[in-house]
């Protein structure tokens, strides 16, 4: 992280804004098999998906999958709610493998990005990247997504927020 003291936003594990937060890079390797993307990378995912396999989820309902994916992801791994501490765990893994993702990116029907979860326990108070971040993912040529959720209005409780002055 940076050692910059004139950031609005410092670090927070307890971002008290977020009830919630994950990064993952989604890799969807089209013909390529996703333990094919794994000896690639030299990296296992927390999660694959292979067409063709038949799951049933929580409740009950059985489903094929379509669409063969590969998944890593911060959120079994990353305690904070602050995103930006998810998202440097991520790129620690990904960054020395930036050969091996440009390889990924030039071949015809795989996509990949990173993609960032963020729960809302207030309804206000997004998420907040740093240049470092920023500039990382801009170095591996990946685009970044963000899908936002809000909780139920008052099912979390959060300390007294400090206003910023600027």
């Amino acid at each position: 992280m940076s050692t910059i003291n004139s950031r609005i936003t410092p670090i927070s594990d307890g971002y008290p804004t977020c009830s919630e937060c994950y990064a993952q890079l989604l890799i969807y390797p089209g013909a390529m098999h996703p333990d094919d993307v794994s000896k690639l990378l030299g990296l296992e995912p927390t999660q694959k998906n292979i067409a063709g396999t038949v799951v049933t989820n929580s409740r009950g309902k059985t489903r094929e999958i379509k669409l063969s994916g590969w998944f890593l992801s911060s959120e079994q791994y990353v305690q904070s709610k602050d995103l930006r501490e998810h998202i440097d765990w991520l790129l620690e893994k990904i960054k020395p493998l930036k050969k091996e993702l440009i390889k990924l990116q030039n071949i015809d029907g795989i996509t990949l990005g990173i993609d960032c979860v963020w729960r809302s326990a207030v309804g206000h108070g997004g998420p907040t990247l740093w240049p470092e971040q920023m500039r990382s993912i801009s170095d591996l040529d990946l685009e970044c997504s963000f899908d936002i959720y809000f909780d139920p209005e008052g099912s979390v409780s959060i300390p007294a927020l400090v206003p910023r002055t600027f």
